[in-house]
């Protein structure tokens, strides 16, 4: 894959169709949603490092605008996204991102 960091959840998801395979394409597309951890350490971890995600990439001050800090929380985004726009599914970015701060929430009440 070449280096070319999207701007934008869109953007992620042209770079995706672009330099993903079409077999990896349709490993995705024929998949179920919640499948798409398996890809946590491999693809997953490929858009954190290479995508600026635990950097100041203009990639991770977007999700930082809607409230997603956490690498992983947006890599989970990003897969779960792609997944949903392969299958002609809505986004419904604004339940992913609730979910992530919800599970935050509890995070911090539980280590209180």
């Amino acid at each position: 894959m070449n280096k070319n960091i999207p701007k934008n959840l869109i953007e992620c998801f042209g770079e995706l169709s672009r330099e993903l395979s079409p077999e990896n394409i349709e490993e995705i597309r024929s998949g179920k949603e919640e499948d798409m951890v398996q890809h946590h350490h491999g693809l997953g971890r490929y858009l954190r490092n290479e995508w600026g995600l635990w950097q100041d990439s203009l990639l991770s001050k977007w999700f930082n605008e809607k409230g997603i800090h956490h690498a992983d929380d947006m890599s989970g985004i990003i897969l779960d996204s792609f997944w949903r726009q392969l299958n002609l599914q809505p986004i419904n970015l604004t339940e992913q991102i609730k979910h992530y701060q919800d599970y935050w929430v509890e995070m911090s009440k539980e280590n209180e």
